[in-house]
């Protein structure tokens, strides 16, 4: 069986590109509608995990001429 916290390269992309886009969908709402301790946890993963892989999905949006969603870690997971 494999190991289930080892990821490829491709799979830490994958998963930091969908916590990326969960952001951006959770700024895009109106604050009462927010989800922000997800959205907050969501930025910690990131930050923890995936920092490599986000560098490169802002310089992918600063290039394209889009505004990144604001990724700022604040918290860390659950508080």
């Amino acid at each position: 069986m494999t190991d289930a916290t080892v990821l490829t390269e491709r799979e830490s992309y994958i998963v930091a590109q969908a916590l990326y886009e969960f952001i951006r969908l959770e700024q895009s709402k109106p604050i009462a509608e927010r989800r922000g301790s997800d959205e907050q946890d969501a930025k910690a993963i990131l930050h923890a995990r995936f920092d490599d892989e986000l560098e490169l999905l802002v310089q992918s949006d600063e290039a394209a001429g889009c505004q990144p969603p604001d990724c700022e870690r604040r918290a860390s997971i659950g508080g």
